[in-house]
């Protein structure tokens, strides 16, 4: 389970990149109009005390990060899907702006992976021609993820790529195959030309198959190595965005018309996850946190943290937040930024962002 590191010198971004990528998929994004549907498995059977409530009650952070980053980048045409609200989604009739999606993006942990499958082979009821691109992601993929790939004949259905890094290795995706891509032309179908070429082999944090037969399992697996880390996580769009993608809660197979309405998120999701800061300098054996890193702490300036609670305050109405963290104490000056930045909101004894 222990991930590798990239060289020294090699494992960050160049400071601005996150900004450029999504500067340059905004010119790309007009000539093309993608629809995406991010799905969050997740399987009812293992809920588990002390997590009901917050299991429900709090959109996970990781599928409205992509969300963000889509719209972020030019591509309006996006919508999150949780299982947790959407038990009886069926991505075989999925239909977004009144069309199959172009892609069809699956984040997952481990404990979800029963029902991270069978999104994907419903995806794969679409007829091939038709079929939108299968992106999968999260914790169960960047650790292991062949999972996302079948080997068996009789069970041939298996996701296109799998993205084993964080939202930039997405948009190069995006950026290279938008780049490619033919009038008309389905995500799908430039994918394999992509593919097939060698142009994926430049964008580390890819995980894709080849077989002999377009639909036959998987019979060989590329991975074109590990991610490069976003430094300044600053540079990150903004989280507010991901919140008016999100899927109203249905018991229908579909989806809606229109995403979930601004004045009706609060109702559904109590809780805001923030991501406050990234990375541990302990090395606990049992813990791979600080592999995934690459030995690298990364954080948020306390004026970024306090105004993306602002501003879903503002937003939406909530007002309470789990501060997404992995060692809040790890830099005792850049706690204080961020500890110093939330006080100075305070004021006349009210308690900021509360209504």
């Amino acid at each position: 389970m222990e991930l590798p590191s990239r060289a020294k010198g090699d494992i960050l971004l160049p400071p601005g990149e996150m900004l450029d990528i999504r500067r340059r998929l905004r010119s790309l994004a007009a000539k093309h109009d993608l629809a995406s549907v991010i799905a969050c498995a997740f399987d009812h059977r293992t809920r588990i005390l002390p997590f009901i409530f917050a299991d429900l009650r709090m959109a996970p952070a990781g599928v409205r990060a992509i969300g963000s980053a889509m719209v972020d980048s030019g591509f309006e045409k996006t919508r999150i899907v949780l299982q947790q609200w959407n038990k009886q989604f069926d991505p075989s009739q999925m239909r977004l702006d009144g069309r199959i999606p172009d892609l069809f993006m699956v984040s997952s942990m481990h404990l979800h992976s029963a029902a991270c499958d069978d999104l994907i082979r419903a995806a794969h009821r679409i007829e091939p021609s038709k079929r939108p691109l299968i992106i999968v992601g999260g914790p169960r993929f960047i650790y292991e993820p062949w999972q996302a790939f079948s080997a068996d004949p009789n069970q041939p259905a298996s996701a296109d790529v799998a993205v084993t890094g964080e939202e930039y290795v997405l948009l190069s995706l995006l950026e290279v195959l938008l780049s490619m891509r033919a009038k008309n032309e389905s995500m799908r179908s430039v994918f394999l030309r992509a593919r097939d070429s060698g142009a994926l082999d430049c964008i580390p944090g890819l995980v894709y198959s080849r077989s002999e037969r377009p639909e036959g399992p998987a019979e060989e697996l590329i991975d074109t190595g590990v991610q490069r880390l976003l430094g300044n996580l600053d540079e990150l769009p903004h989280p507010v965005i991901g919140y008016r993608l999100l899927e109203a809660p249905s018991r229908e197979a579909t989806l809606a018309p229109q995403a979930l309405a601004a004045d009706r998120v609060r109702k559904y999701c109590k809780i805001s996850s923030i991501v406050l800061t990234i990375g541990c300098k302990f090395r606990c054996a049992y813990c791979p946190i600080p592999a995934y890193n690459q030995r690298q702490h990364r954080c948020k300036s306390g004026e970024r943290i306090a105004d993306e609670m602002g501003k879903i305050n503002e937003t939406y109405r909530i007002n309470t937040f789990l501060g997404a963290d992995d060692n809040f104490f790890n830099d005792t000056a850049k706690t204080l930024d961020i500890a110093e930045a939330l006080a100075r909101k305070v004021s006349a004894r009210k308690r900021p962002h509360c209504n």
